[in-house]
């Protein structure tokens, strides 16, 4: 029986590839921010619409402002951060003809997220509020850029005053995330709920993007087939929609259906080459017992790992024990422009790899000090410290596989084997 719950949303700009920064001429500027879209979804007209405004009218800051945010939408619907290029000529076009102007400088709040220019996302949100105080989108990428520099006293407070200056989806969806974070898991469904009240046929994206935020609270409770009706849901809002497809891939696996997630993870890596999706393929083939093709996958994850994303290939080094020493340089080079716990986790396992358990420890107790329900981090915590000498770590395993008995392929039978040996030398 389905549990009648959803949860929590993820920003999406922390897994994803990140754009590299590009200076273009006025004219290539214009010229990407004008760039034609064939499709025919309620999206790409809006983005026609604005374009020919911004043609009619190229002396308003505000014409290539709208069009920046139809690219914005582009973007998200389509599951390509490459469209960000798009967005960020916009705002260089927008900023050519007036420097100060705010409703561009907002915008390119989203452009330095996306890029994982966090401490840039945050000086120029504090800029922009200096002024504006109850910006509510400046407000979010502040939020959301303390939480990727590690100050989540600070990303919180931020949240609050979003929501007290204008209660919304975003700012519902971004609560619930943070409440999850805590472990307050009740109050995480509460605020998703309220988040998914806002749904809009008009522009479904975002609903489709809660939606496959939300199914991950069904995913870490082991409710794998709530997570899949959501994950369906999801689907019906935006067909083929990448992070959907990778998240029932996910699922798939924790039911055990290699072929099942290997379909799923395919169509997805075939739209948004992410290295997460690779290695969910590469751990689908492993458990159907194709070894070259599992190796094929491991191969494309440190390709795409090396050009766009050195948390998730530094975790996956660690997590299936290979190439330390080039974990070790991608996390000590993410540590020095990121933070948070999902950075520290990553830090603190791969330093237990690298045999480096005192420093483990004390990375992993970070990782672990908000009580969020992640069987990963638990995992990862109790091994570190029952590696340490002590006993305490035992029980931290045993809830991870309680909590989520397949949370990771590798993670989850090591576990299940690490309490077995302690269950022998005791």
């Amino acid at each position: 029986m389905l549990r009648v719950a959803l949860a929590w949303i993820v920003a999406a700009l922390a897994t994803s590839p990140a754009v590299a920064e590009v200076t273009p001429t006025t004219d290539e500027a214009r010229a990407l921010c004008l760039t034609e879209r064939a499709g025919a979804s309620p999206i790409d007209d809006a983005l026609r619409a604005d374009q020919t405004r911004a043609r009619t009218l190229p002396q308003k800051p505000e014409a290539w402002v709208r069009v920046g945010w139809s690219w914005v939408r582009t973007a998200r619907l389509s599951g390509d951060p490459g469209f960000y290029l798009n967005v960020a000529s916009c705002v260089d076009e927008a900023l050519r003809l007036a420097p100060d102007d705010r409703a561009a400088r907002v915008l390119r709040g989203l452009v330095l997220m996306n890029a994982h220019r966090f401490e840039d996302a945050r000086r120029d949100a504090e800029t922009i509020l200096a002024v504006d105080p109850v910006n509510t989108v400046a407000l979010g990428t502040l939020s959301d850029a303390l939480l990727e520099l590690g100050r989540f006293d600070d990303a919180v407070a931020a949240a609050q005053r979003s929501a007290d200056a204008k209660p919304d989806a975003a700012t519902y969806a971004r609560a619930s995330y943070f409440r999850w974070l805590s472990g307050d898991t009740a109050g995480a469904k509460r605020f998703i709920r309220s988040a998914l009240d806002g749904r809009d046929r008009r522009d479904p994206e975002p609903t489709a993007w809660t939606l496959v935020e939300a199914a991950k609270i069904f995913w870490h409770e082991a409710d794998y087939d709530g997570a899949d009706a959501v994950l369906a849901e999801a689907l019906r809002w935006v067909p083929g929609y990448p992070p959907a497809l990778v998240a029932r891939g996910r699922v798939a696996l924790g039911r055990g259906e290699p072929d099942r997630a290997i379909g799923y993870l395919e169509a997805a890596y075939r739209v948004q080459p992410l290295p997460e999706t690779a290695w969910l393929l590469a751990d689908a083939r492993e458990m159907r017992g194709d070894a070259a093709g599992a190796e094929t996958e491991r191969v494309r994850v440190v390709q795409a790992g090396r050009r766009s994303d050195r948390l998730t290939l530094a975790l996956f080094y660690a997590t299936k024990n290979r190439a330390i020493d080039e974990a070790l340089r991608l996390i000590d080079e993410e540590r020095a422009t990121r933070g948070g716990i999902y950075v520290d986790d990553t830090y603190a396992w791969v330093l237990y790899r690298a045999g480096r358990i005192a420093e483990a420890r004390r990375a992993s107790d970070r990782a672990v000090r908000l009580g969020t329900p992640d069987a990963r981090l638990l995992y990862h915590a109790g091994a570190i410290r029952l590696a340490a000498g002590d006993p305490s770590g035992r029980p931290l395993v045993e809830r991870a596989l309680r909590m989520n008995p397949r949370f990771d392929l590798t993670g989850a039978a090591e576990a299940r084997a690490l309490l077995a040996a302690h269950a022998h030398a005791s």
